[in-house]
């Protein structure tokens, strides 16, 4: 239980700080409906939220969390619909300026599709099924870096399937439109949980480097 009373503990600084907030921001935010300028595609895990990684206040981003923050390619017949709708909400309704895609080192969702594809299964639960979205970043990375331990192998994918999921976000019409007039721009981020380095991925170079 400690853990619930921890979140609950945590409501009531949160709700102290909306009492007090002689700005009402908090109050704004309600009336006037999200207004983000930014959306960030990012992973389920704990150790890479976001919205703490850049110490953005309420308002701020617009998220979207799913294992291995991995975008599926245009389809409006798929069965991944979820972030689909969440793209199309962001891009074309609030009109978004940025999207952002950021992966992590150690990401437990790519690890779990490497294992799959070592192991020659077929992707059959849920999990399996989702991060087959990858499939094609996993399987280069372990013909490419076979000698490679499954830490190292795991990094490398995450790095690759970030660069494929940005080449996802092309094939949504309407992005694609936004960014071709300029409305819109789209980052590719990796958050190194061992050092806290936050890399850019550079599309023209084709390598990643650290943002300061």
């Amino acid at each position: 239980m400690k853990e619930i009373k921890a979140l609950i503990d945590g409501f009531r600084n949160f709700k102290e700080e909306y009492i007090e907030d002689e700005l009402g921001r908090y109050r704004q935010l309600a009336e006037y409906g999200p207004h983000s300028k930014i959306l960030m595609i990012a992973c389920c895990d704990s150790r890479a939220d976001p919205a703490i990684i850049t110490n953005s206040q309420a308002g701020d981003l617009m998220v979207i969390r799913n294992i291995a923050n991995l975008v599926p390619p245009y389809d409006p017949n798929s069965n991944f619909q979820e972030t689909q709708a969440a793209l199309e909400f962001a891009v074309s309704y609030l009109a978004v300026e940025h999207v952002v895609v950021m992966g992590h080192s150690r990401c437990g969702g790519i690890r779990s599709l490497l294992t799959r594809l070592i192991d020659d299964a077929d992707a059959m639960l849920p999990l399996e099924k989702w991060t087959a979205v990858a499939e094609p970043a996993a399987k280069h990375v372990l013909k490419n870096l076979a000698g490679a331990n499954l830490d190292d192998q795991t990094c490398a994918c995450s790095r690759e399937a970030l660069t494929a999921s940005l080449a996802n976000l092309r094939s949504y019409p309407w992005l694609l439109e936004r960014e071709q007039k300029q409305k819109l721009q789209v980052h590719g981020w990796y958050f190194n949980l061992a050092d806290g380095d936050l890399q850019a991925y550079d599309e023209v170079n084709k390598k990643f480097t650290s943002l300061f």
